[in-house]
């Protein structure tokens, strides 16, 4: 602790007139200097990521559209935006549930990443579906699934997903009952 005239102490983050004036100008050279690094230096970084975003990798094909997904029981559509779970690399799909819809306990051979773009999305980790174990993903709301931990989910509300995952996988949803699996 500091002390000014007449002994009271006074918190080392207290400055007079003159120190305080000393500080601002302090941190208004350091502002500059920081904006004319970024200017300087981030400007070739900020133009190659602007290259990137303008690649044909973020431009979806024309007429993609919803498909009936055929790996998970019927009433959900599914289109794949990019890569392909067969194919070394990332992937990216959207998935449209019905009011309702039941996606019976599954597992993925690699991790994915989901997020609810619409709707009310429950989902729960666990071997049978069980309504009381679900928590309630709403739009924007993200989480993760690690490979091979069983999880179900259902619909509250017509919803849409966006699900991201790590190619290649031979097989992209494996079920717990295979009797659930409309592949067989």
């Amino acid at each position: 602790m500091h002390s000014v005239k007449g002994g009271a102490p006074v918190p080392p983050f207290a400055f007079s007139k003159q120190e305080a004036l000393r500080v601002t100008k302090t941190i208004h050279a350091l502002v500059q200097l920081t904006a004319l690094s970024l200017a300087l230096f981030g400007a070739p970084a900020i133009a190659d990521q602007e290259m990137l975003m303008k690649g044909n990798d973020t431009i979806a094909a024309p007429g993609l559209g919803w498909t009936a997904a055929i790996s998970i029981p019927p009433g959900a559509q599914m289109v794949l935006l990019y890569g392909s779970p067969d194919k070394p690399g990332p992937y990216i799909f959207r998935v449209k549930f019905p009011v309702g819809y039941k996606l019976p306990p599954h597992h993925h051979q690699d991790a994915r990443a989901v997020t609810v773009l619409q709707g009310n999305y429950w989902s729960a980790v666990g071997d049978t579906f069980d309504q009381s174990k679900l928590k309630k993903f709403g739009p924007r709301d993200y989480y993760t699934t690690d490979a091979g931990v069983n999880h179900f989910a259902w619909a509250e509300t017509e919803v849409i997903i966006q699900e991201m995952g790590m190619g290649p996988v031979p097989s992209p949803i494996e079920y717990v009952n295979p009797a659930d699996d409309p592949r067989k």
